[in-house]
């Protein structure tokens, strides 16, 4: 399960505001990269650390903000977050908000694991396929896995599909066995 049940609550929220704004995508970036800076051990230490006040986190998360030239809603966000002591959740946060805004838009993404870098037109003909698969419109997120001997397997909800070298290898072996 992502995160618990604050996160979801945060996570709706925020969701109705950024679509009330127009600002879906957006705010899922900001959140996104927001929370990704925030998993950087020595920030996430001084940030966990009681010895700081309340003000004083909320001051750096402000910063950080700034610096990054973050919306105004993605600030009063950040600051909310803030000052309810829920700054470790912005992780389950952040991927609550993902959900929620792809299934608000009727998308699903798709974990794509290949042996090589996959060229960008057979991307295309993978999203394809799996958009006709799922009936919604996919977003690939590819990464290589050298582990892979070859072939792809890839996620989408809670569905795998493993298209690997291996685990064709693994069903001839079972299907060679078996007889």
């Amino acid at each position: 399960m992502i995160g618990g049940e604050a996160a979801r609550r945060y996570a709706k929220a925020l969701v109705e505001i950024a679509e009330k704004q127009g600002l879906l995508d957006e705010t899922g970036e900001e959140l996104a990269e927001l929370a990704e800076t925030l998993e950087h051990p020595e920030l996430r230490k001084v940030l966990m650390n009681p010895r700081f006040s309340r003000q004083a986190r909320t001051g750096i998360i402000d910063s950080i903000l700034e610096s990054a030239g973050a919306s105004e809603l993605m600030r009063k966000f950040a600051r909310l977050v803030a000052e309810k002591d829920r700054i470790a959740e912005l992780p389950a946060i952040a991927e609550r908000y993902q959900s929620q805004a792809d299934k608000m838009k009727g998308r699903v993404r798709a974990q794509v694991r290949t042996a090589f870098d996959l060229p960008e037109s057979a991307r295309e003909e993978l999203r394809k396929k799996l958009s006709e698969v799922s009936g919604k419109d996919v977003l690939l997120e590819v990464e290589k896995d050298e582990s892979l001997i070859g072939g792809v397997v890839c996620r989408m909800g809670g569905v795998v599909m493993d298209g690997s070298i291996r685990n064709q290898l693994k069903n001839l072996r079972e299907n060679l066995s078996a007889n």
